[in-house]
């Protein structure tokens, strides 16, 4: 795991925390409060431009949790270091760090109803569980990912697809993504487009500019970016064969009301 000085503000941050260290004692909860609190003040002052969710005592004794948005980071008691890594549950063998990006990131993504989403079902149309992919249509391994979308949607798991035109909103890509939204049958269109097709040109409202947002939210780097329904983030390819392994393998997240 890495420190971080942000902004160079983190060493500046050292003396308010140091305060707030010594005047609530860890004693109680009430003193357990303050103390978050004071950071939470601290922060808000000094790093006014950081989102700040929560903050609260860690699993590691001593270390508190930052969360901001989808992201998570650690302080030190006194404030002077943020660290941006996994705690790992050595006994468990659980990467409780990653746990937590997942379920943040996938709170965010289920705050996106399906009806703006682009999504392959089984021929039932009642999969139980579910894949939910940052895509682009003119994305090779986007491409290869939906020649076997098939071998997903058989094994009962529905793809969920998110609209992320990588060169920009206002590129070619980014409208064919809108005539592939805007067609009466959406699926035939997104296979069309996979298969270097031409979609016909249409524009309709549309949620291209809310999946490029939520994108940004969760750190996307590049396409495709799966999340599976158990919270794990794969940047990149995946053999369908390997997600099917995967979503059969686990338990689907249970997601904040």
């Amino acid at each position: 795991m890495k420190l971080y000085p942000i902004c160079g503000l983190l060493l500046i941050l050292a003396g308010g925390f140091a305060n707030a260290q010594e005047q609530a004692k860890p004693n109680d909860a009430a003193a357990a409060q303050t103390a978050e609190q004071q950071l939470r003040e601290s922060m808000a002052r000094l790093a006014p431009d950081m989102e700040i969710t929560a903050i609260s005592e860690s699993v590691m004794p001593g270390v508190y949790e930052l969360i901001s948005g989808a992201q998570v980071f650690y302080l030190t008691p006194d404030g002077r270091y943020m660290v941006e890594g996994s705690i790992i549950d050595l006994e468990n063998r659980v990467d409780i760090s990653e746990q937590r990006r997942g379920a943040l990131q996938m709170n965010l993504i289920n705050e996106i109803p399906e009806d703006q989403m682009v999504v392959f079902n089984n021929e039932t149309g009642d999969a139980e569980r579910s894949i939910t992919v940052f895509t682009d249509s003119d994305c090779g391994y986007c491409q290869k990912l939906h020649a076997e979308i098939g071998n997903i949607t058989d094994a009962n798991i529905r793809v969920r697809y998110l609209l992320f035109p990588r060169a920009g909103i206002d590129s070619a890509s980014s409208r064919e993504l809108e005539s592939v939204w805007c067609a009466a049958d959406q699926q035939e269109a997104m296979t069309i487009a996979k298969n270097r097709g031409e979609v016909p040109p249409a524009t309709c409202e549309n949620p291209i500019q809310s999946h490029v947002d939520l994108a940004r939210q969760v750190g996307l780097r590049g396409t495709p970016l799966i999340y599976l329904d158990n919270g794990t983030k794969i940047p990149g390819y995946q053999p369908a064969a390997e997600l099917i392994k995967m979503i059969e393998g686990s338990e689907p997240l249970v997601l904040a009301k």
